[in-house]
């Protein structure tokens, strides 16, 4: 009876400790918890066994048997809670098979006292040579492995020299010391912080592993000095204690690291809030791009962000950049003016693999085709993140085209490139190019309503303009019979002509103001140019004009009206002639390639460029001099082209001349439109 209560307080504190655990495994979902419980569990079970002892403290062999090999597997489940591969469930039960099958047998050999030698040899060669084999082949071999290899295998050789000797107790004690030992090494390793939990459960676990060699040698060298038995089951306490502080710790970091990511997202959704309200009120997009950049390199884990945006043409612009070195910054504007295109952009995305929703991580063997500037810093191996790796966030419009793109790289932390960290950046992104879009359709709204209101007037007064016009020009082409040559007749003449003059530009205002009907048919592009080259051959060569022509090979044809598209290459070509006059080098590139179901013209020349990309279109605007042009050329090739479904636009070349490019949608594409809306 006295033993039993002697027992008793442990096997109760053993008993709520267990609980503890069971309760915390229901709000903590870890394996590594599962481990530890049903090792305390296994504790437990050797305890209750040891309360039906008898006066001595033996036990018949079958509870000899349960208590030890529940203190043997005990120690099993603490090693393999602690080991390197101890989420991979696979591989922690197969150590645990391995290990645990020799155990239970050599316990087993033991208290039924068998003294069969090589079942212990084996078991033992097993136990302690079985594990630094088993680690070897499937996890490379780490300092951690190092350091306990050479404890496991030498317990095994002194184990096993021993049993050949018959002495199979010490194989079972270098099992229980081994197996309490080695997890305080272990744990130390896993948590590797001086805080009261980590300290209190390694050091109880080398207290615990070292309470079974110490009480041998004291069994032995002071048979009859009585040591209260709860004093060796101290150490025990101070690993479950240990291990329920860690629990507490771990969970504390978390909640502080929860509350410090919270407060950052906070910060980032109220910038980047700021942000969306001032792009939906219309603002200018390029006076945000550089806060948008500032603001994603502040609050999220990539410390480099540049914003590319599309501008006239297919060029591209720097307008927003963070976390860059100045030299750098100017190499990408001299990439974006020389060298990127929207087309990089489109081929960057997709080589890309998807991130999140809408945006792409792009390895750096592919990042190397486009010419990165990628940054300094090294990345330790890892499985989220390598040097020369980048983000795309690309910029789309309504209709799918490219207007952008957000580039990333260089994350503070690698495990955090995640769809969840994009996702705020994606709708960040998704705002911003929302706004270029509607910048832009804006832009061709008011164009097309300035271009409408100029054809209600024209309709208007055309007409009562060509009546005195024409009585003008009828009678002074009767005066010139009249008088004679000299002064008077010369300014007669040069009424005349500056009536006819006038003619022509009612002329273009009818034509510009005027609804045709358009007769479009399936025509090549190529025939079409070689027609107005060949029309304007003497003019081009009279103002020594070197002509460059690229034409895609198998281009498709185009449905268009081939008389009014005619008009849209004379005046391109005329333009571009009159822009370079007085000029040394004279060039005209006229390129023309399939992109999509779109057929895409360009018109180079080595021109000075023009004085307002955003004016080109617009009626009467012309930088010609004054009797050399009227304004209204680029202003009818834009309604032509409108009226053909495709896009026109105008921007400058770096470090001059200028560019106008032609979209039209190929006849396949505008077949099946028929087709479909058939």
């Amino acid at each position: 009876m006295a033993t039993l209560f002697d027992k008793l307080p442990t096997l109760l504190v053993l008993g709520v400790l267990v609980g503890i655990f069971v309760a915390l495994g229901r709000h903590v979902k870890s394996g590594r918890l599962k481990l530890w419980t049903a090792a305390w569990g296994l504790i437990f079970g050797h305890f209750f066994v040891d309360l039906f002892a008898g006066p001595d403290g033996s036990l018949p062999a079958s509870l000899g048997l349960i208590s030890d090999g529940f203190l043997a597997l005990s120690a099993l489940f603490f090693i393999a809670s602690l080991t390197a591969f101890w989420e991979n469930g696979k591989l922690t039960v197969g150590m645990l098979v391995l290990t645990g099958v020799p155990v239970m047998v050599y316990a087993s050999a033991v208290d039924y006292g068998i003294t069969l030698r090589p079942l212990y040899i084996v078991c033992l060669m097993i136990m302690f040579f079985g594990p630094p084999v088993y680690v070897t082949l499937y996890r490379r071999l780490t300092a951690e492995a190092v350091g306990w290899m050479p404890l496991a295998i030498a317990a095994g050789v002194i184990s096993i020299l021993r049993a050949w000797r018959n002495d199979f107790d010490f194989g079972f004690l270098a099992i229980l010391t081994v197996g309490f030992v080695l997890p305080g090494f272990l744990y130390w390793r896993r948590y590797q912080r001086w805080s009261p939990g980590v300290i209190t459960s390694a050091g109880g676990f080398l207290l615990w592993g070292l309470v079974f060699p110490i009480g041998a040698f004291m069994d032995w060298r002071w048979p009859s000095l009585h040591i209260n038995p709860e004093l060796w089951n101290t150490p025990k306490l101070f690993v479950a204690f240990g291990m329920i502080l860690t629990l507490l710790e771990d969970k504390s970091e978390f909640l502080e690291w929860a509350s410090e990511r919270e407060g950052k997202l906070n910060r980032q959704l109220q910038r980047f809030a700021g942000i969306t309200s001032r792009l939906l009120t219309g603002v200018q997009v390029n006076s945000l791009c550089q806060e948008i950049a500032e603001s994603i390199a502040e609050t999220s884990t990539f410390q480099r962000a540049i914003i590319v945006l599309s501008s006239e043409g297919r060029g591209l612009t720097l307008a927003g950049h963070a976390g860059f070195e100045p030299q750098v910054v100017h190499q990408i504007e001299r990439r974006c003016a020389r060298i990127w295109t929207v087309d990089h952009i489109a081929a960057a995305c997709g080589l890309g693999a998807r991130l999140g929703q809408n945006s792409l991580l792009l390895k750096a063997s592919d990042a190397d085709k486009f010419g990165p500037v990628p940054s300094s810093q090294q990345f330790d191996p890892n499985p989220y993140w390598e040097h020369g790796n980048v983000v795309l966030v690309p910029l789309q419009s309504g209709g799918g085209t490219y207007v952008g793109v957000v580039a990333l790289d260089d994350p503070r932390d690698v495990a955090a490139v995640s769809a969840e960290e994009m996702s705020k950046i994606e709708l960040l992104a998704g705002d911003l190019a929302v706004t270029i879009d509607n910048t832009a359709l804006h832009r061709q709204l008011v164009r097309s309503e300035k271009l409408a209101a100029i054809g209600q007037l024209v309709a208007g007064v055309a007409h009562e303009l060509n009546n005195p016009l024409a009585s003008i020009v009828g009678y002074s082409e009767l005066l010139t019979d009249e008088i004679e040559a000299g002064p008077p007749r010369q300014k007669l003449d040069k009424m005349i002509r500056e009536a006819q003059r006038m003619r022509r530009i009612i002329e273009n205002l009818l034509r510009f103001a005027r609804q045709n009907s358009l007769e479009k048919k399936s025509a090549n592009i190529q025939v079409l140019l070689q027609d107005v080259l060949a029309l304007r051959d003497y003019h081009i060569h009279g103002h020594q004009v070197a002509i460059e022509v690229h034409v895609e090979p198998g281009l498709p044809q185009v449905a268009l009206d081939e008389d009014q598209f005619k008009q849209i290459l004379i005046n391109l070509l005329n333009n571009s002639i009159d822009a370079m006059e007085g000029m040394r080098s004279k060039r005209i590139r006229v390129e023309a390639l399939r992109r999509g179901d779109r057929v895409v013209m360009s018109f180079d020349d080595s021109g000075p460029g023009f004085a307002n990309t955003n004016r080109v279109f617009d009626p009467f605007y012309t930088t010609k001099p004054v009797g050399k042009g009227t304004g209204l050329g680029l202003s009818i090739c834009y309604g032509i082209v409108k009226e053909h479904g495709g896009d026109i636009q105008a921007t400058n070349l770096d470090p001059h001349g200028a560019r106008v490019t032609l979209e039209l949608p190929a006849y396949s594409a505008v077949s099946a439109e028929v087709a479909t809306a058939d």
